[in-house]
């Protein structure tokens, strides 16, 4: 009779104990089922970061992207035990070399960069050889310029005679003379200078223009168009004569002097 008056009681207590033990069996295996999607959900970041590195480093790049999903699994992983992260350098992982940024050109594509580079080396080139080719541009005109002046004094030298100080006008024509016509004109100086006073002549030369022909380092051969005014004893009086003539000036030291005068017909 005390068995049978604990038979329900005990039937009970086991219901309710099957009904706890298999609450617990459905916990515990949602519970893995959580742990088991975590984990997937963090394969799958880390593959999509691992890609997303990849993808980076070809341009020097070295930032992981995160997604919500990455996020979410991250912090829903927290209990489980944290793998190494794959951009840790390790013994069996290899450094990436970093390419190393150019200012203002780490927002480019390599080959656009590359591009960029080759063409701020040409304009570079480029402005270097305009100012070399100005230099010389510039000095090339001084040295025509110095040729010209020469040429010109010389000339007018040569016709500003006045028998008054007819050998002073004939020393400064030599002063301002080198090499064969010097010593031409130094043979006759003093033939030149006794017409000039026998002849009473006054002579007025002005240069009306020049032209550079041919020009060297050292020398030059200039065009001279001049006019004369003459007044002598045979009855000339300020009359105008005009010459051409084709004058060669060489560098004697430091000065420029003429060594040819040459009548152009």
């Amino acid at each position: 009779m005390a068995d049978a008056g604990k038979g329900p009681q005990d039937s009970a207590k086991a219901k309710a104990d099957a009904i706890a033990l298999a609450e617990q069996a459905e916990a515990e295996a949602a519970e893995a089922e959580a742990l088991a999607a975590a984990a997937r959900a963090r394969a799958r970041a880390i593959k999509l970061r691992r890609e997303a590195e990849a993808q980076a480093g070809d341009e020097g790049e070295d930032a992981t992207p995160e997604t919500p999903e990455a996020t979410e699994t991250t912090k829903a992983a927290e209990p489980a035990e944290e793998p190494e992260s794959p951009s840790t350098p390790t013994e069996s992982t290899p450094r990436r070399l970093r390419v190393p940024r150019v200012a203002g050109l780490s927002g480019l594509s390599m080959p656009l960069a590359a591009a960029t580079i080759v063409a701020i080396c040409a304009l570079l080139g480029a402005s270097g050889w305009m100012l070399w080719h100005h230099h010389t541009v510039v000095a090339e005109r001084q040295r025509s310029a110095a040729y010209v002046a020469a040429a010109r004094q010389g000339v007018i030298n040569l016709t500003s005679l006045d028998f008054n100080n007819a050998k002073e006008d004939v020393q400064r024509v030599l002063d301002s003379a080198t090499g064969e016509f010097k010593d031409d004109f130094q043979r006759r100086a003093d033939d030149f200078a006794s017409v000039v006073k026998d002849s009473k002549a006054v002579a007025q030369g002005s240069v009306r223009a020049t032209a550079v022909e041919s020009m060297s380092k050292d020398s030059a051969v200039v065009l001279v168009l001049a006019n004369e005014r003459i007044t002598n004893s045979a009855g000339a009086k300020d009359d105008p004569r005009a010459f051409r003539f084709r004058v060669t000036v060489v560098r004697d030291g430091d000065q420029l002097k003429i060594s040819k005068v040459e009548y152009v017909i």
